[in-house]
């Protein structure tokens, strides 16, 4: 556990909790309501005007299909600045030059800085890569964005915001300089294939993503756990706390083993742990079988139902949104690692213990931890021990 580090903030020493996703699928173009209350395809990338301050501003915003019915929004929007960063990785630091210089080397200290792709330039290269009914690797982290609505009520959504695009050509990842890539996914390199009613095909949808554990509850009927969680994220002042929801859906393991939904159940508030898995927006479906209506003089109505073969029909049954947690990363748990604070909207807020109704594993998430007395206080260890 020594060896797990936190990203601290170099100004208010503040907390800062990563995420990342990876996806690779089919591009389709985000569909919208125009006035007439009819959908309309969008253009991937647009470039606009602000509003309020009447600036430009670019955006690239597309929908990735990681496997039949999957599709995930994923956006990067970007306006223009007054400085741009470049880098050196001999000295070790960055420099602050003009926004019109960030690509001139002749403005840089010397010829071992190097310019950092801004997202305003990185929307405009993209623009020109992306096209739809095309397959491609995202790469890119969430930010959770909280609106609120006109009654006064908070709605809690998760944006993809896009870090890398990357074609896939031939089964293999093109990267920036025209080489190719092997894909590579859960520790198995392969080439990937661009059908979704192959055998062979294999979805890539994967997230990682470290939280602070606000409550988590299992339902008694599935055995599924929701895990509401916290995210710190960046703050000028103090890192910002911000509410997201995840699911742990019950499977059958082994005899003496504990599942993952169970090990979920059995956190506790203040606890942090960083957590895998695949992001949903998906369809659900199962196989029925095709009811054969059989006329009493049919001559193979009395057929032993062994030599008959009954074509099956593909129907939704329901639908799979959100994170769903399929794992976590070893020794990433730790034990009442963050404060009420941390867990606070604001610096000021204290006037409600937000706390107040419990942790549902545990009548008292800090007492009666059962795991306090075994000789390995990680619940992971069951599911993945070998």
């Amino acid at each position: 556990m020594a060896d797990y580090k936190i990203k601290l903030n170099k100004k208010h020493e503040g907390k800062e909790f990563k995420s990342s996703f990876r996806f690779i699928g089919k591009v389709s173009q985000v569909s919208k309501k125009d006035e007439s209350d009819s959908w309309v395809k969008q253009p991937i990338a647009q470039q606009t005007t602000t509003r309020t301050t009447g600036k430009p501003r670019r955006v690239i915003q597309f929908e990735i299909e990681t496997a039949p019915s999957n599709r995930l929004r994923v956006e990067l929007a970007a306006m223009e600045q007054k400085f741009a960063y470049p880098y050196s990785s001999t000295h070790k630091k960055s420099v602050t030059v003009d926004w019109a210089d960030r690509n001139n080397k002749e403005k840089f200290p010397d010829n071992t800085y190097h310019p950092i792709e801004v997202d305003w330039d990185k929307c405009e290269r993209l623009a020109k890569l992306i096209k739809a009914d095309e397959w491609y690797e995202v790469r890119g982290s969430y930010s959770i964005e909280e609106f609120t609505k006109d009654d006064g009520t908070t709605t809690t959504f998760v944006k993809r915001t896009i870090n890398s695009v990357r074609p896939i050509v031939n089964g293999q990842i093109q990267q920036e300089d025209g080489t190719f890539q092997t894909v590579k996914h859960a520790g198995v390199e392969f080439d990937y294939v661009t059908d979704f009613n192959n055998p062979a095909f294999r979805e890539v949808n994967y997230f990682n993503m470290q939280i602070g554990i606000r409550s988590t509850y299992q339902e008694e009927d599935t055995g599924d756990t929701k895990v509401n969680a916290v995210f710190l994220d960046f703050g000028k002042e103090r890192s910002n706390p911000k509410d997201v929801e995840l699911i742990v859906y019950q499977t059958e393991v082994a005899e003496g083993k504990k599942s993952l939904a169970d090990a979920f159940a059995s956190l506790n508030t203040y606890d942090f742990i960083e957590v895998t898995g695949q992001d949903n927006n998906r369809a659900t479906f199962a196989y029925v079988d095709v009811v054969e209506e059989l006329d009493s003089d049919d001559p193979f109505a009395d057929v032993d139902d062994t030599q008959r073969v009954v074509r099956k029909e593909r129907v939704t049954n329901g639908d799979k949104k959100g994170l769903e947690i399929t794992g976590y990363v070893a020794n990433s748990l730790m034990r009442e690692l963050l404060t009420e604070e941390e867990f606070q909207k604001t610096a000021t807020l204290t006037s409600a213990n937000p706390f107040e109704n419990g942790n549902p594993a545990t009548n008292n998430p800090f007492t009666d931890d059962p795991f306090a007395s075994a000789a390995n206080s990680d619940p992971f260890a069951d599911p993945f021990s070998k």
